[in-house]
């Protein structure tokens, strides 16, 4: 029969896996802070994209808000002048 070593004590276990888990963590921080600081970068790159293209679209739409006022005022101006054209030729005809 093969002789089986006794288990070691659970506190001598609890001990070496805290103790590897702690060397695991120490070996990992500067990873950890490199992948912070990439993350941090790629959040400050995807900022500044939305802030541009925030601002893009205040300009597009500040741009159709003054040709549609255009539009509306052009509209207005040429409603004025055919219907004093129509008023002014029925006039014209009921004095005829």
């Amino acid at each position: 029969m093969i002789a089986q070593q006794p288990p070691p004590p659970a506190r001598e276990a609890i001990e070496k896996g805290r103790e590897s888990a702690a060397e695991r963590a120490r070996a990992m921080g500067p990873e950890l802070k490199a992948l912070r600081d990439e993350m941090k970068a790629q959040v400050g790159e995807m900022r500044a994209l939305i802030d541009k293209k925030v601002d893009e679209a205040g300009r597009k739409a500040m741009t159709y808000a003054i040709w549609g006022a255009v539009g509306v005022f052009a509209l207005m101006v040429l409603a004025s002048v055919l219907g004093g054209v129509i008023v002014a030729l029925l006039f014209r005809r009921n004095r005829a």
